[in-house]
C-alpha cells in the first residue's frame, strides 16, 4: 500500500466515523449547553478484510468539535502529528492536508464515498457516537442501563460500551459488504 493509499485510508476512517457528526441534526427539545458543544478526543481503528485475503488496516487519533453550525475535526497519525483536518457545515465538507491540497464534497456522506470509495450510513454513525439509535429501522437491539449496547443498522453491526455523559466510549462497528468485511473501532478518551 503506497503512502498516499495508507492516508487515504486514515482519513477515511476518521471521515467516516467522525464527520457524522454533521449529518442531519437530531431532534432537541430545549437546547443546553451540552448540546451547543461537543467536544470528543481519542483514538480510532479501522481494518478492511477484502475477498482476496488481503488486510488494509489503518489507525490514528481525532480531535473533534462540534457546534449546531460547524464541525472541526483533526486526524492524527499514532505518534499525535496532524494528517488532516475536516471542517464541515451545512454547505459542505472540506478535507485539508498539512500541504495545501484539499477535497471538497456536498456532504459528509458524499466525502466519505469519494474518499471512500462506496456508501457508508454517515448519518446513522452520528447518532451512535451519541449512544442514539436514531430514527432509521433497527433490529436485534439490547439495552444496558437503558441505554443502547448492541444494535443492527443500515448491515452495521454496532456496540457501544462504556458510556460517559456525552455517550458510549467504546464503539465497535463491523459490515459485510460485496468483497469487503469493515471493522471499525472507536476508543474515547475525553
Amino acid at each position: 500500500m503506497t503512502r498516499r493509499q495508507y492516508l487515504k485510508l486514515g482519513l477515511a476512517a476518521g471521515v467516516v466515523i467522525l464527520l457524522s457528526a454533521c449529518a442531519a441534526p437530531l431532534p432537541v427539545a430545549t437546547p443546553t449547553a451540552q448540546d451547543e458543544q461537543f467536544i470528543r478526543s481519542g483514538r480510532f481503528a479501522l481494518a478492511v478484510d477484502n475477498a482476496d485475503g488481503s488486510r488494509d488496516a489503518v489507525q490514528g487519533g481525532f480531535q473533534w468539535q462540534e457546534n449546531p453550525q460547524r464541525l472541526q475535526l483533526d486526524l492524527t497519525n499514532p505518534m499525535g502529528t496532524v494528517l488532516a483536518r475536516v471542517e464541515a457545515s451545512a454547505t459542505g465538507a472540506i478535507l485539508r492536508y498539512p500541504n495545501g491540497q484539499m477535497e471538497y464534497a456536498t456532504s459528509p456522506d458524499a466525502l466519505v464515498e469519494q474518499l471512500f470509495g462506496y456508501a457508508i450510513p454517515v448519518e446513522g454513525m452520528r447518532d451512535w457516537l451519541r449512544g442514539q439509535t436514531g430514527s432509521r429501522p433497527t433490529t436485534d437491539l439490547a439495552l444496558q442501563q437503558q441505554q443502547p449496547s448492541y444494535f443492527v443498522q443500515d448491515g452495521w453491526r454496532v456496540r457501544l460500551q462504556r458510556y460517559d455523559a456525552l455517550g458510549p466510549k467504546l464503539l465497535q462497528m463491523h459490515r459485510h459488504q460485496a468483497q469487503q468485511n469493515l471493522s471499525v473501532r472507536i476508543v474515547v478518551d475525553y
